[in-house]
């Protein structure tokens, strides 16, 4: 309430575990994560009973709050509160020095980075994957979120991203192709357009809506109507185009967009292989999440790869590729949904075995 003073009363359980936290992380000997272990076994909860995680303990370890300081209308220079602190000045700044070797110790172990991270899905396990690095044996895989047969399914990190460029390769088209899709699409936009019934009845309407008002004028001239009558069946119709020209606009909108898409999806297919063989890992990895969906694994090895649409339809015309689809109704669909397809070059790799 206004002018009543605010106050912070420390918990009794809750703040003795942080003001041990502090002084325990500053000694050096243990990890973040292992201290989250230990916080955990040892009893500590959340108020509602749960577990503190790593993340609410970095937040807490980062706080200056619990040294006593807030920010409150200060802007970022932090301000003498007037709650108790829970860290004295020392600890709090050697606990950061110690969180700081940490992190730089967690970069300097972390040899890989992941190509298909968020996009790895493998099939033993029917399960999205992880992508990690064990820093004590230096190897970064994909595992298994869920676990098939009691155990998690491994997946060499470097032998997967590794068989990516050829999947590329097979899935990069040649100009001619380029050419070919583009007349295929304009004919498919050109046929979608007449065949839409949705369009082609408001468009039928707006006409017959256009006649109306002329008809209507022409009563008022010839005085059968008052101009009351027209005005009020005049709002009518005008109300009614307005709707209909929306819908109109809102398809006539939809297909240009997504033509527009596709156009600059064909120019990218051209030179998919070229721009993931030279590209930096950032560049690459942008790729892997521009053209592929899922990308799933199995036996060590990429099995099949799903793609983002537009790439569907264009790796039915891809150099050397296996995923022609039968019928162009059944490419026009891939093109609008994305593509689940099987991976040509899978069988040149060989299996990798579990780490």
């Amino acid at each position: 309430m206004i002018g009543q003073k605010s106050w912070i009363e420390i918990d009794p359980k809750l703040g003795a575990l942080v003001s041990q936290a502090f002084k325990e992380i500053a000694t050096g000997k243990w990890t973040l994560e292992e201290w989250t272990q230990h916080a955990y076994s040892s009893g500590y909860r959340t108020r509602s009973g749960k577990q503190i995680y790593k993340s609410a303990w970095g937040a807490i370890l980062h706080n200056r709050f619990y040294l006593g300081e807030t920010w409150l209308r200060a802007g970022d220079v932090p301000v003498k509160g007037n709650h108790e602190p829970l860290v004295d000045k020392s600890t709090f700044s050697r606990v950061q020095e110690v969180l700081k070797e940490h992190d730089k110790h967690r970069q300097h172990t972390r040899r890989h980075k992941y190509l298909l991270k968020g996009l790895a899905h493998s099939l033993e396990a029917n399960s999205p994957c992880w992508a990690e690095t064990n820093p004590k044996k230096q190897i970064s895989y994909y595992r298994s979120r869920t676990k098939a047969n009691g155990s998690q399914i491994y997946y060499n990190a470097g032998n997967i991203d590794s068989q990516l460029l050829d999947i590329v390769k097979n899935i990069t088209i040649s100009e001619s192709s380029r050419q070919e899709l583009r007349n295929d699409l304009q004919n498919w936009f050109n046929d979608e357009g007449k065949s839409n019934e949705k369009m082609k009845q408001a468009e039928a309407r707006l006409v017959k809506l256009r006649r109306m008002e002329q008809n209507l004028q022409q009563l008022m001239l010839e005085e059968e109507i008052t101009l009351a009558d027209f005005k009020e069946h005049r709002i009518k119709i005008e109300a009614e185009r307005a709707r209909l020209q929306n819908v109109v606009d809102i398809i006539s909108q939809r297909q240009h967009l997504i033509k527009a898409d596709f156009e600059v999806a064909l120019q990218l297919a051209t030179e998919l292989d070229f721009l993931f063989e030279k590209g930096a890992f950032n560049e690459k990895r942008l790729l892997c999440e521009t053209v592929f969906k899922r990308v799933y694994l199995k036996e060590g090895r990429v099995s099949e790869v799903e793609l983002n649409a537009p790439f569907g339809l264009i790796a039915s015309r891809g150099k050397g590729s296996g995923t022609v689809l039968n019928g162009w109704g059944r490419r026009i669909r891939t093109f609008l949904y994305g593509s689940r397809v099987r991976c040509p070059t899978a069988r040149r790799f060989p299996s990798t075995p579990e780490l």
